[in-house]
């Protein structure tokens, strides 16, 4: 990965061939010791699972495409739970043919660039258990 800080509060990052992106996001944040931030990205995958989260059963349905796919577009953020970044990504994956994927990225394989756009937050934003959901979700109380 390369990456440039465009100012005090932005980050343009490129992601090479074969990086997983969802790795490759944490340990920027790790390295960056990013508080928080919003991402915005596009590029191309052949390797994706996608998910959708099952309330009831609380538990993520998945969806792996093994093919060469452009991520029309990407958006998320990065927050923390404890010592870890979490990276918590949705996108759409189009195929050669135009039909579309989307989901939440569990996980994705660059097969071409992946150009995403960093908004940093200055202060730190946690994700806290939510029992009823099983999920961490964003924690905002002050």
């Amino acid at each position: 990965m390369q990456y440039r800080h465009m100012g005090n509060d932005r980050v343009l990052a490129r992601l090479v061939v074969g990086e997983e992106v969802i790795t490759s996001l944490k340990a920027l944040a790790r390295t960056e010791r990013i508080p928080a931030a919003s991402l915005t990205g596009l590029g191309a995958v052949d390797d994706v699972t996608l998910a959708l989260y099952h309330p009831v059963r609380k538990e993520y349905i998945t969806t792996r495409l093994t093919e060469e796919l452009e991520v029309a577009t990407m958006t998320g953020n990065i927050a923390w739970v404890g010592d870890e970044p979490v990276v918590h990504v949705h996108g759409v994956v189009s195929r050669a043919d135009c039909s579309t994927a989307a989901g939440h990225f569990v996980q994705a394989r660059v097969s071409v660039t992946l150009e995403v756009m960093l908004s940093i937050y200055h202060d730190r934003v946690i994700r806290a258990p939510e029992p009823s959901l099983g999920l961490n979700l964003l924690s905002l109380a002050r």
